[in-house]
């Protein structure tokens, strides 16, 4: 794409970043998850009262060239808050050919599992997948980052019902809160493992250091490595400025416990797409197997 195109996308909330292009609706996620950077993105339209999709964002996703090749749904929100329009939005996506990623910190019930189930066999027939993600950041603290959020028991039994539904999953375990006991990624892992064939994570993104949220002290402490500055977020729309803060030490841990697993630790959602992508044309062509 031209610098004038990716404007043109930009311009309707929509961010072209590689092969893959992010939605964003400006609607507000009503779950209030501590670490949230969400309700703080910059609107590029003031007056807009927000939508799944517009008709300009769909047009526009209808016209993707070839070389980019997934859709993430719902970036600045919970995607599966309204369950009719992240459906509508979902089956008129099924068909362009397109890989579709969701992400959701919902326990979602049979009848939803159901109808994603069959939106993937639809996108499976047409060339496509697929991707549902459930995030799972934190458990005995998750009260103290994520009081609106379903129980960890709940969310991991949705991840279970859409493995059994034939739908290719993973957990994202983002971002990676620099104060989360080793014990509590253990126990994600442990729980997931097996319904699952990767994990993401990444850093905790902040407007600006807040002790309410975590102290200097605790960042130093940890071994945190704070960007000295917000910077732009490639990922979000222009304006968008965050403090970046990794956790090294926590992230090699991570690492580690994953792969001790028998799975793998992708950057991001993206990457394991393109893995997906490549398992699938590898058992097209030799009928192999990627787990």
């Amino acid at each position: 794409m031209n610098k004038e195109e990716l404007l043109r996308y930009e311009s309707a909330s929509l961010v072209i970043e590689k092969d893959r292009v992010l939605t964003f609706s400006n609607i507000s996620c009503p779950l209030g998850c501590r670490y949230c950077f969400a309700n703080e993105i910059v609107r590029h339209f003031q007056d807009n009262k927000g939508a799944y999709l517009s008709e300009e964002q769909f047009q526009l996703l209808e016209q993707l060239p070839p070389d980019i090749t997934s859709i993430m749904l719902g970036c600045d929100t919970e995607f599966l808050q309204n369950k009719t329009q992240a459906l509508r939005t979902m089956v008129r996506l099924s068909t362009i050919g397109k890989d579709l990623s969701v992400i959701t910190k919902l326990s979602l019930d049979d009848e939803l599992i159901a109808s994603l189930a069959r939106i993937n066999s639809t996108m499976k027939a047409n060339g496509s997948f697929l991707l549902f993600s459930v995030s799972l950041a934190c458990t005995d603290s998750k009260n103290t980052w994520e009081p609106g959020v379903s129980s960890v028991a709940a969310r991991a039994m949705t991840l279970r019902k859409a493995t059994c539904a034939g739908i290719d999953t993973m957990v994202a375990i983002r971002p990676l809160i620099p104060t989360v006991a080793r014990c509590e990624l253990d126990e994600i892992v442990d729980m997931t493992k097996d319904y699952t064939f990767g994990y993401y994570s990444g850093p905790l993104y902040l407007k600006e250091l807040d002790d309410s949220i975590i102290t200097t002290a605790e960042l130093d402490a940890l071994g945190c490595v704070v960007s000295k500055e917000a910077e732009d977020v490639k990922w979000m729309p222009d304006g968008n400025k965050f403090l970046r803060i990794d956790t090294p030490d926590l992230l090699a841990y991570l690492k580690d416990k994953v792969e001790h697993s028998g799975r793998i630790l992708f950057e991001g959602a993206a990457d394991g797409m393109n893995y997906l992508r490549r398992c699938k044309y590898a058992q097209h062509r030799n009928k192999g197997h990627c787990i």
